[in-house]
């Protein structure tokens, strides 16, 4: 086996880990009595009642939220530029640790730190239509009569060329004050 061969299989164990990691995780999360209707690689799992999805908190490790469907107070259906579906979930506000700079002066910000930041919708990206959390979603969301916002596309920044076009050169200036350096 050669290095590219296994660097991807180590890739694709360390993928595969994380994966079970976070389903094990959400496992935990769970209600008694509740179905799990579908896990998106990833992190995402649908259940009869409700959304939970994971994401790293610093140091403490996973952190979850979960949006109960019957708290949904509207849903958007939407697109990314490249056709893979999405979902926006609006709701009472939550409350969700998540990482954030630790020390701030003037516009700088530095160092590792966690609080408490209020989120009021969350926008769930699918790879495809096809994919059984999103069904699971999309129907439950359909038969709940939950009140359906407009329609949106998620589109890149930029013209297709500026993306394209590589990295800016910047040329710095020393700049001397008006004395002479030399003396």
């Amino acid at each position: 086996m050669d290095a590219k061969n296994s660097r991807e299989a180590g890739l694709a164990e360390r993928v595969h880990r994380r994966n079970a990691e976070i389903a094990a995780f959400l496992s935990t999360q769970l209600l008694s009595g509740e179905t799990v209707l579908a896990i998106q690689r990833g992190g995402l799992m649908v259940t009869d009642r409700r959304v939970l999805f994971p994401w790293p908190g610093y140091p403490s490790g996973w952190r979850s939220d979960a949006v109960a469907f019957e708290e949904v107070t509207r849903w958007s259906l939407g697109k990314r530029h490249d056709g893979r579906p999405l979902l926006r979930l609006e709701h009472p506000t939550h409350l969700r640790t998540e990482r954030v700079a630790a020390h701030h002066l003037l516009w700088f910000a530095w160092g590792n730190g966690e609080a408490q930041v209020p989120h009021s919708d969350i926008t769930l990206a699918f790879g495809t239509e096809r994919d059984e959390a999103f069904r699971a979603t999309f129907n439950r969301l359909l038969h709940m009569n939950i009140p359906r916002g407009g329609d949106f596309v998620v589109m890149l920044q930029g013209t297709r060329e500026e993306r394209t076009q590589g990295s800016k050169w910047a040329v710095l200036y020393r700049v001397f004050p008006d004395e002479d350096v030399g003396s």
